[in-house]
């Protein structure tokens, strides 16, 4: 909110000359006083807010086709795509550096890491990875690229800029999402898949090099609230075996809080710090959540555990990125291939992009030359 500040202007008062002494043959003369002159007070007009941005850069993985489409729009305008970048076979998900420098997505079916430049609009560097790298995210200060992988025990770290491995977190099992909160940065959770082993959420502490194990089953993706107070995970994962559950855990005591049914619904994904967009909505109270049974995105009060409620999407809705400027909310389906831009103020789809395949999302600001 910008405050305008309102200017006073001081006014002189009036002044009198004083009379002289009454004496003899002196002449009285009266000096008339000076008249107030009226001075307007002007009044200040409030200051644009700066713009965040010029138009905002959308990066999306394009699955079938081994591209990431780019789109851009303005604030008052509508996207359009002005690039497609090729890259390795079925890019999947994707994460933009908090400081917007670099977008990175895995190429599951290439065991390698794309990175591109989002203002040249170009890929810099393709990583080896390990085996059908999945889960992919940056640390709080974009100094770190980590990638999980669902054949392989062990999270990769790279180095942002050198491109070079830091070493790998020896996890033991094969992992499906990672995921940070900014208030314990040196604590990466990450979801087990692919195991016969038990306790399918984890924590490995960047500082002790220790995992620590949540006890539950059953997991898929895991996301913290908007204000990182609980971490909440969806469970099932496959297409063809939905599944209501939510559980949610107290991330500090890492232990489970609350096991929740979204009766008719199959929650997916929500939008996440350090991977989905640099900006994210203001209004911590409402989470969005990608629904594969409406097929839908779900407005949920996720205080009071109650929805609030939905947006129609095509088929197997994902990921999502957020527009600030805008109030938008761009959000992939893949079976239909669109980008769905949703306006949040009214929560209805206000234009579609088609994209094939569309799975991961991610955006930058782009500032104005």
């Amino acid at each position: 909110m910008v405050v305008g500040v309102v200017l006073l202007a001081s006014c002189a008062g009036a002044s009198v000359t004083p009379a002289p002494s009454d004496s003899a043959g002196s002449e009285y003369i009266a000096t008339p006083s000076a008249i107030p002159t009226s001075v307007a007070t002007p009044t200040a007009q409030p200051t644009p807010a700066p713009r965040l941005y010029a138009k905002l850069r959308v990066f999306v993985a394009s699955e079938s086709t081994d591209s990431v489409v780019v789109l851009e729009g303005t604030r008052d305008g509508q996207y359009a795509q002005v690039a497609k970048i090729a890259v390795g076979r079925l890019p999947h998900q994707m994460a933009v550096s908090p400081d917007g420098k670099f977008v990175a997505v895995n190429n599951r079916m290439a065991n390698t890491t794309s990175v591109i430049d989002p203002i040249a609009m170009k890929e810099i560097a393709r990583i080896p990875v390990g085996r059908q790298p999945h889960g992919i995210i940056w640390s709080p200060d974009s100094k770190t690229l980590f990638v999980a992988h669902e054949r392989d025990n062990y999270i990769a770290r790279f180095e942002a800029g050198t491109w070079k491995s830091t070493g790998p977190l020896m996890v033991g099992v094969p992992q499906h999402v990672l995921v940070f909160n900014s208030t314990r940065p040196n604590e990466l959770w990450f979801t087990v898949t692919n195991s016969n082993e038990n306790d399918h959420l984890r924590v490995y502490d960047l500082e002790t090099k220790k995992v620590t194990r949540v006890q539950v089953n059953d997991v898929h993706d895991a996301y913290f609230t908007p204000d990182g107070s609980e971490i909440w995970t969806s469970s099932s994962g496959f297409l063809e075996k939905p599944s209501d559950r939510m559980v949610i855990y107290d991330p500090i005591a890492k232990k489970i809080k609350q096991e929740l049914r979204l009766t008719g619904r199959y929650p997916f994904h929500t939008l996440k710090v350090f991977q989905d967009g640099v900006y994210h909505p203001e209004n911590q109270g409402v989470m969005v959540l990608s629904d594969h049974i409406g097929p839908s995105l779900v407005w949920l009060d996720w205080r009071e555990r109650r929805i609030l409620g939905e947006t129609k999407l095509g088929g197997h809705p994902f990921h999502s990125t957020y527009d600030p400027e805008g109030s938008r909310l761009l959000v992939t389906s893949n079976v239909d291939g669109m980008v769905n831009v949703i306006d949040m103020r009214t929560r209805q789809v206000v234009q579609k992009l088609p994209v094939t395949k569309a799975h991961g999302i991610v955006s930058v600001g782009i500032a104005a030359p």
